[in-house]
């Protein structure tokens, strides 16, 4: 049936409830409507205690487009009888079938049907794997997390411009420190997870034995020249960026394993051997892994690494750990 725009209640004490939308282009919504129509109709519920206005229950987004290209009524279904509970399975069906959610509209969904009152359990047994999200109650902790960050980090989360495990590592950051980390991190620099990682919890640390703010840390010369180097690309600044902080933070271990590297790269070998140190240089062993799909690379890079032994060129290596 059709209802006017007029006698829809967009009050957000009436559909706050029922909404799962964030970061959604509305430009795209009027577009699609603009030259197709409106392919599926809104869902609506009969206000409380009037006989005229409408509720939202699906197509917050479609009515607001509607309104904006000056339509005055709007194809919609009426339903009656239904609980809140099954009005939330209802939306979140209607979203799945028509257009998925991005992962701040799936933390959306997490909240409303905890605030519901579902247990974590029953939210992984029957809601998370529609989502597609883990089982997991940490996991789901941290999507709930996502929604008390500031919009400069949900948006690029929503545009995929930042990753999700990436958004996950800012948490433990204020707001401001968030936007300065994200910013070096992420925006002017192309730090992977694991190297994000390290260098936040290296950052939290230095914020705590240098007593100086992360904000101020990342105002350095150091960093400034790194982000300004026309000949650097964003992996590598990030690399650098990386390293910068952890020897920062570990100046010792630091300085050990530039020296590691640099032997290790005066050995000559090919990529197929790797020489990995133990963490933080404990103990003195070294671990070589030889990557072979035949006998006569095998051979060969054997006969490579037996030739530094006799050379004497590990002993500058295993020099480094004590």
């Amino acid at each position: 049936m059709q209802v006017s725009l007029n006698d829809i209640d967009l009050s957000s004490e009436k559909h706050d409830r029922f909404l799962f939308s964030y970061g959604r282009d509305l430009n795209v919504t009027m577009d699609s409507i603009r030259k197709v129509g409106l392919i599926n109709p809104v869902i609506l519920k009969k206000s409380r205690g009037s006989d005229e206005a409408y509720t939202i229950v699906c197509g917050y987004q479609r009515i607001r487009a509607c309104q904006k290209l000056g339509l005055k009524s709007i194809e919609a279904k009426i339903i009656e009888g239904l609980n809140d509970e099954e009005i939330l399975l209802l939306i979140l069906h209607d979203n799945l079938s028509s257009r998925g959610f991005n992962e701040i509209e799936k933390a959306i969904v997490i909240k409303k049907f905890l605030e519901l009152g579902y247990s974590y359990d029953r939210l992984m047994s029957e809601i998370t794997p529609l989502l597609e999200i883990p089982p997991n109650k940490n996991v789901l902790d941290k999507y709930l997390a996502l929604l008390r960050l500031d919009s400069e980090i949900k948006d690029p989360v929503v545009r995929n411009e930042l990753e999700l495990e990436k958004a996950f590592l800012l948490m433990p950051l204020d707001d401001v420190e968030r936007d300065v980390v994200c910013s070096v991190l992420f925006r002017e620099s192309g730090t992977n997870v694991n190297e994000a990682k390290e260098t936040i919890r290296n950052l939290l640390d230095l914020k705590q034995i240098k007593q100086k703010g992360i904000t101020e840390l990342l105002s350095s010369r150091e960093i400034s020249d790194i982000l300004s180097d026309n000949k650097s690309n964003k992996r590598q600044k990030g690399e650098r960026v990386y390293k910068l902080i952890k020897s920062m933070r570990s100046p010792t271990i630091s300085k050990k394993e530039d020296e590691f590297d640099k032997s290790c790269k005066e050995l000559g070998l090919d990529n197929d051997v790797r020489i990995n140190h133990s963490r933080y240089f404990e103990g003195d062993e070294i671990r070589i892994t030889i990557k072979a799909s035949n006998e006569e690379k095998l051979r060969v890079n054997i006969e490579k690494l037996l030739s530094n032994i006799k050379n004497g060129t590990f002993k500058k290596i295993f020099s480094i750990f004590k």
